[in-house]
């Protein structure tokens, strides 16, 4: 009979704790409570080979809001008496490892539900665009600042939300939409680079699976297809320029380069003429090491194009680029690169970028240009006077380093042209001269991409 009742439970506590018990079967256990000073307790307890041992229940609120009330303790220790009757004798080490069960079973659930929402985030557009841009780091390639721009400019600050969907579930409609909005902005070049940007991430992914210098991370996107592929090429906005300064155009932009204040950025446009074209980004990326006066020679590391390894493009220095060197090579600070405004990082590419371009402003203002041009357009315009000053293609390729990659180029002409370029240089140093001084007749034939001079006359 039920010994234990709330109106016991009431009861004040009288200078020591006081125990009452509820009835049961013999041998099956029963239900206990224990009056404190601070409250009550409640136990199940049992016999276990003649030992008295008790299981806490917990403490015993009327209400059952802090605590177990006495319906519900009675429904447990029916429970535990159910078990000791059934042979679980040792109920403390049966309930202790239910409980260690259920804080391993809580774990894997937890972990369970950690692990889904890392997947759910695994493989977004974000991380696909940012690991496709650290692989083009890793690999030096020169276009990773540009690619990094494009993505965050017309991708992840116009549409943050695409940017936290899986990659592999983009629909091509999406990519549609972000390219077509550049294009309508007028920016027929950048979405032509976006569309190609996107497309080689992709597939960057898709490769993962069998290349092994792929980011390996990528490999967990399940990117199988790639929706840029079934997007149009925006061909149209990547003609190649054409734009060559005339002799006109070029004597007024060397004698506008006589006038600026001698510092890197002067030094490098000129070092850039001087040198037949060289590319930029590869030439403001030189350290002192990779000068060297005694031999008159510069080394630049080509990473253009898939190379995995820059390929070291050695050119002869003469006297006015060997005195130009010099003069950095003095003025540097330790550690600094040979072109730089900071004193620590190499310059970057739109630092003359900039100025060429504020010097083809000022020219068409002058009159002295007939149109804008570009950085990239003074290259050209060294590959097309040097080809009217008879230098062969051959000869040119090897000097502004384009057109190698071939196999002959690769594993079999181990020649190193120096003798080469050193002959070609001292006939465009001589062009350059006689274009300054006015003695050089101004006819450019763009459809040969040939310029007749004085000597050809």
């Amino acid at each position: 009979m039920a010994t234990i009742t709330t109106t016991a439970l009431r009861g004040r506590w009288h200078g020591s704790d006081r125990w009452l018990t509820d009835g049961g079967a013999r041998g099956a256990g029963r239900l206990t409570a224990r009056i404190t000073r601070d409250g009550v307790l409640l136990y199940f307890q049992y016999f276990n080979a003649g030992k008295l041992e008790r299981v806490p229940l917990g403490p015993y609120d009327e209400a059952g809001d802090r605590g177990l009330s006495l319906l519900p303790a009675r429904k447990r220790a029916a429970e535990l008496a159910a078990l000791h009757r059934s042979g679980i004798t040792d109920l403390k080490g049966h309930i202790e490892r239910e409980r260690e069960a259920a804080e391993r079973a809580r774990r894997a659930e937890e972990e369970t539900a950690r692990r889904a929402a890392e997947n759910a985030q695994r493989g977004t557009l974000r991380q696909l665009l940012d690991a496709y841009v650290a692989h083009l780091v890793r690999q030096g390639k020169q276009s990773a600042k540009d690619v990094r721009s494009i993505f965050t400019t017309h991708v992840l600050k116009v549409a943050p939300d695409l940017a936290g969907i899986k990659a592999a579930d983009v629909p091509a409609d999406e990519y549609v939409r972000l390219i077509g909005k550049v294009v309508e902005a007028g920016h027929g070049r950048t979405a032509g680079k976006l569309r190609s940007y996107l497309r080689a991430a992709y597939q960057l992914a898709i490769e993962s699976k069998t290349d092994p210098d792929a980011p390996l991370t990528l490999r967990t996107y399940g990117i199988t297809l790639n929706p840029i592929a079934s997007i149009g090429a925006l061909s149209r906005y990547n003609r190649a320029r054409t734009r060559v300064l005339s002799v006109a155009e070029l004597k007024a932009f060397l004698l506008r380069l006589d006038t600026l204040e001698v510092g890197p950025q002067s030094d490098a446009l000129r070092l850039l003429l001087l040198l037949g074209g060289q590319r930029p980004a590869q030439l403001l990326r030189a350290r002192p090491a990779d000068v060297d006066l005694s031999a008159a020679t510069v080394t630049i590391y080509d990473k253009k194009g898939a190379r995995t390894e820059a390929r070291q493009h050695v050119v002869p220095l003469l006297k006015d680029s060997a005195a130009l060197l010099k003069r950095r090579l003095e003025s540097l600070a330790e550690g600094e690169p040979v072109f730089s405004t900071d004193t620590r990082a190499c310059m970057r590419l739109e630092t003359i970028s900039t100025l060429v371009s504020d010097i083809a402003g000022e020219m068409v203002k002058a009159q002295e240009a007939r149109e804008r041009f570009q950085l990239r357009d003074v290259r050209r315009t060294c590959e097309t006077m040097l080809a009217s000053l008879g230098v062969s293609k051959d000869i040119r390729a090897q000097l502004q380093s384009h057109g190698l990659g071939g196999v002959q180029g690769r594993h079999y002409d181990r020649h190193d042209y120096m003798l080469e370029k050193r002959q070609a240089l001292e006939k465009w140093a001589r062009h350059l001269e006689r274009v300054k001084a006015g003695k050089t007749a101004d006819v450019v034939q763009l459809g040969r991409r040939r310029v007749r001079d004085e000597a050809h006359q």
